[in-house]
């Protein structure tokens, strides 16, 4: 009885130590923030798939005026990328912020490094979110996934959705299978709509490290009922749901793998000519001599000027010995 209730005790007074840690700053210019919480955070099991480790959801007021800010920590660019194209609203418009910014006519998205802001009821000027930004723990930046670089032009607006696990490729591609993607082989999916409502197609794109384990996937995706495939190099393009296998071949036809590929390469300078090594010699032989030649002039000439001028001294004096006739 004595060691429960001591445990409860413990248990109570440890309860200030476990309290919410805060990740957004107390202050954003003018703005003082609330009591913060955790955000909500929309399909769960996605959002974790993605990396999610820790959200806030902290209100901020300037006298009447006030606004929420959400923020979701990733482990990394990618998670918070996928996890913007996933929350921005269809109708927002790109906005010229840090990393990857959209804006309705009441809120902003933002994606900057390992971290999504969501400001509900402002627009952040850049100045407050390069703030925010400074301040926020566990900061991390890194290159996003080049995937969606190789997808056609024109895609609907906002429908855009990044695929890293069975949890996100059940979510936004039910007709495919986790064992087809295989992300044991570390396989990564973009997918996107393309044409009028209705008569829209749906396009996914999976990168995978080496062309061979697209090659080995590439059967396995043609399996999928009603689905065209092309492979590119290490990606697949599938091509579902389409009104026309015209409209489908259009679109897998613009997926093109064009590898990058940079060798160390020396440019020479003049340096490495021999020619101007010896040039360069003969010019130092010459400026040494003439420097010589000047140093004997001057020397010669401060002599004669003493001479002239009646100077005498032990070092103008010369000791003859007179050897001469001697044997």
């Amino acid at each position: 009885m004595h060691r429960k209730l001591f445990l409860a005790l413990a248990l109570v007074a440890f309860v200030p130590v476990l309290s919410f840690a805060a990740i957004l700053p107390e202050t954003i210019g003018k703005w003082q923030r609330g009591e913060p919480a955790p955000a909500p955070v929309p399909d769960q099991p996605v959002w974790a798939e993605y990396g999610l480790q820790d959200s806030e959801l902290s209100p901020y007021t300037d006298g009447t005026q006030k606004y929420s800010i959400a923020a979701y920590r990733f482990q990394d660019a990618t998670g918070a990328m996928a996890a913007w194209d996933a929350i921005r609203p269809a109708d927002s418009k790109p906005i010229g912020l840090m990393g990857l910014s959209a804006q309705t006519e009441t809120d902003a998205y933002v994606a900057a490094g390992n971290y999504l802001f969501i400001f509900k009821g402002y627009k952040i000027t850049p100045e407050e979110l390069s703030h925010v930004v400074a301040t926020v723990p566990r900061y991390g930046y890194a290159p996003l996934p080049t995937l969606p670089k190789y997808f056609p032009a024109g895609p609907q607006p906002n429908s855009q959705r990044y695929i890293t696990g069975p949890a996100s490729l059940a979510m936004y591609a039910p007709a495919i299978s986790p064992g087809t993607a295989a992300f044991s082989f570390s396989a990564e999916g973009q997918v996107a709509k393309f044409g009028a409502p209705g008569k829209e197609t749906t396009l996914l794109i999976f990168s995978y490290p080496t062309p061979e384990m697209a090659r080995d996937r590439y059967p396995q995706f043609q399996k999928v009922p009603g689905a065209i495939v092309k492979r590119s190099g290490p990606l697949v393009a599938i091509a579902l749901n389409s009104a026309s296998p015209d409209d489908a071949e259009r679109l897998l036809a613009q997926v093109k793998y064009q590898a990058e590929v940079t060798l160390p390469q020396h440019v020479p300078t003049p340096k490495d000519n021999p020619v101007n090594l010896f040039w360069n010699i003969f010019i130092l032989c010459c400026v040494l001599a003439v420097f010589c030649v000047m140093s004997g002039l001057v020397v010669g000439g401060v002599r004669v000027l003493f001479r002239r001028a009646g100077a005498t001294g032990e070092g103008d004096q010369m000791i003859s010995l007179h050897l001469s006739g001697r044997s």
